[in-house]
């Protein structure tokens, strides 16, 4: 099972009542559900009475050949949003897409493991509505999903317990000799394999590639040809891993933000710590050294203790040593 949304799907029913409704046919000039949606899939529907004021928007699901769908939820009609009880006479179903999917920020429903997001994938030759023109280490060709030529995507996915899945079908046969994978650059230095899936290497029954999103999926992925340079584009997700530089345009805030705190590496990341022992640190900046116990003076012949470190411990005064004068003397006469 998967989401699936496809232009020009549209049949006739005479179901009546507030059941599963009966596929009768597609209209001319466009496919059937079978065809462009698929058996045992799930799609945006609407039906329309042809001559009563009768109509209802809503997420559908088909039966394994097809022939039936049955409205799995609402989303409007002409019963209060609820479910129509939809009278006699031939009324128009037709796959569609709901204004919330335009009129909400980023929507995206969930795919599962068993039901992930499918998105049809083939190639095509390059047009100048590409990022990466052909030439040079460019391919002339370009990947197309749903028919839009390399676009930039958005992923969903925060929760390691509930990732969202998204399914690249690269059954079609234009995609034979181009396999589809991901990258951490659009160059492909680094490939990414984290959750990844993949069957065949496009062009044949049956082939995909798969990609379960979280919070540790990189915040920028690119999609590209394993065998060609630049077919593809890049892809943008909500992630707690940032794979390239971070700029920082203003202040950088930590949860703890009192004063005498820096960032400390423990062999797998950094935390914020206090800055304890010999030393303080202001909001400013300025760094303070803890006072030695020894008295600031000028000691003379002095007498110096020292810890394994360097630092001075005690000091004091000495006995009186040679004469400035004798030293001197003593130096010219030997």
């Amino acid at each position: 099972m998967a989401f699936i949304l496809n232009d020009r799907v549209k049949e006739t029913t005479t179901t009546t009542g507030t059941g599963a409704i009966t596929l009768a046919g597609a209209v001319g000039g466009f496919e059937t559900f079978s065809a462009g949606i698929g058996g045992s899939n799930t799609t945006y529907y609407a039906i329309k009475h042809q001559t009563a004021n009768e109509f209802e928007v809503g997420f559908g699901t088909l039966n394994g050949g097809a022939s039936t769908l049955t409205r799995t939820y609402i989303i409007n009609s002409s019963n209060s949003d609820a479910a129509v009880d939809f009278s006699a006479g031939t009324k128009d179903i037709f796959c569609t897409m709901p204004a919330a999917k335009v009129g909400l920020p980023f929507p995206e429903e969930y795919g599962s493991s068993s039901a992930p997001k499918v998105i049809t994938v083939k190639v095509g030759s390059k047009t100048s509505s590409h990022p990466y023109p052909a030439g040079g280490s460019s391919s002339s060709s370009a990947y197309f999903f749903d028919g839009l030529e390399s676009p930039a995507l958005r992923f969903s996915g925060v929760d390691s317990g509930a990732k969202y899945y998204y399914k690249f079908d690269t059954s079609d046969g234009s995609n034979s000799g181009h396999p589809l994978r991901f990258y951490l650059d659009a160059a492909k230095s680094t490939a990414y394999t984290t959750g990844v899936t993949t069957s065949g290497s496009g062009g044949s029954s049956g082939d995909y590639v798969q990609i379960a999103v979280d919070s540790n999926t990189p915040n920028i992925l690119y999609y590209q040809c394993s065998s060609h340079g630049y077919m593809g584009n890049h892809v943008t997700t909500i992630s707690n891993n940032i794979n390239g530089d971070l700029t920082i345009g203003s202040k950088l805030k930590l949860p703890t933000n009192t004063a005498n705190k820096i960032l400390v590496a423990d062999g797998t990341s950094f935390e914020e710590v206090d800055l304890s022992g010999d030393a303080t640190i202001a909001s400013g900046g300025a760094l303070t050294l803890a006072n030695s116990g020894v008295s600031a003076a000028s000691y003379t012949s002095a007498n110096i203790t020292v810890d394994a470190k360097g630092r001075v411990t005690a000091a004091s005064s000495g006995s009186a040593g040679a004469s400035t004068g004798f030293v001197i003397a003593m130096s010219i006469a030997l």
